[in-house]
């Protein structure tokens, strides 16, 4: 290790690497994962509660702190998300659709664009739950719609 002086003073300035002491293996050298077992099996899946499962919950769920009285004394408690029954237009499927949906999620309705992108488009809406089941009937309808073009566009060839 050497160390070059320098003319501000007293400071004294390392030329010693660290990344050339230190001998970091990759993730390859390391052989975390079997290559028997399929790549689907490594990765985390996020825990998704019952309670979200049910709506349109944008992400948002129940978490606890505490409640913090005058004295300062902390009780335990919940912070619930701020759930609302609202019906919903789905410009695709041409209907109202029900849902349990937070405020956020309404937010993040309009800033999608409407219900269908933000169905289509959100990381959370998976296949599981009443989201996923409306985008399931969206995805559906989109396909019928397509093959419908096609019949029309091959119709007007002939």
């Amino acid at each position: 290790m050497s160390s070059v002086s320098a003319a501000f003073g007293r400071t004294t300035f390392s030329t010693f690497s660290y990344s050339n002491h230190f001998q970091l293996k990759s993730i390859s050298d390391q052989n975390i994962f079997d290559s028997s077992t399929p790549c689907h099996i490594n990765q985390q899946t996020r825990h998704r509660s019952n309670r979200s499962r049910r709506g349109l919950y944008d992400g948002k769920d129940v978490r606890t702190g505490n409640k913090v009285s005058f004295s300062e004394k902390k009780t335990k408690r919940k912070f619930k998300p701020n759930v609302q029954k609202k019906r919903l237009f789905s410009e695709i499927l041409d209907e109202m659709i029900r849902f349990n949906v937070t405020t956020s999620a309404l937010r993040s309705i309009d800033k999608a664009g409407g219900l269908d992108n933000y169905l289509l488009k959100s990381k959370h809406v998976t296949d599981e739950g009443t989201g996923g089941e409306a985008k399931k009937r969206i995805l559906d309808k989109m396909e019928e719609l397509r093959k419908g073009e096609l019949k029309n566009a091959e119709q007007k060839q002939k």
